[in-house]
């Protein structure tokens, strides 16, 4: 997939009239895989209809490198693929929250932000490299990804 193509049509005019209202990200974060400042590929994962007709808000167990998290089952989800089998997913918690998993994090870490709970909405894999969801507010939030951590705040 082609990086910068992920935003669905319906979110993509929302993510860019909220461009201008971002602050830049200065404080540093919990870091992450540092091998690559851009990704090999990116995967996009649409939200999955929950079991025996419970809403899109109900949770789904996702499992990545021998941690079990919950996503909110009717939001999407992506990863990156960082080249050697090292993956970084991005899914919003069934507490509205987004977090983030890659190979040797030890478990899910929250990178903080509140998502909005209707649908549609998700995470979404952002050109720069970064993640974007649309908050509370309804606009778009973005955190973009340093060089090889999450700096600053939504």
């Amino acid at each position: 997939m082609k990086r910068g193509t992920v935003l669905p049509a319906t979110l993509a005019a929302v993510f860019l009239g909220s461009l201008a209202s971002m602050a830049p990200a200065s404080a540093a974060a919990e870091g992450v895989p540092a091998q690559r400042t851009a990704p090999v590929s990116i995967e996009k994962f649409e939200g999955s209809k929950p079991a025996d007709g419970a809403s899109a808000s109900a949770s789904c167990a996702i499992d990545a490198y021998g941690h079990r998290g919950y996503r909110v089952c009717g939001f999407d989800y992506f990863r990156y693929n960082w080249g050697g089998g090292n993956y970084e997913y991005f899914v919003v918690g069934t507490n509205y929250r987004i977090y983030h998993i890659w190979k040797g994090a030890g478990g899910w870490k929250s990178l903080g932000g509140v998502a909005r709970s209707a649908a549609p909405n998700g995470t979404y894999a952002t050109d720069p490299t970064g993640v974007a969801t649309i908050g509370t507010d309804n606009r778009c939030w973005w955190r973009p990804r340093g060089n090889g951590s999450w700096p600053g705040t939504w």
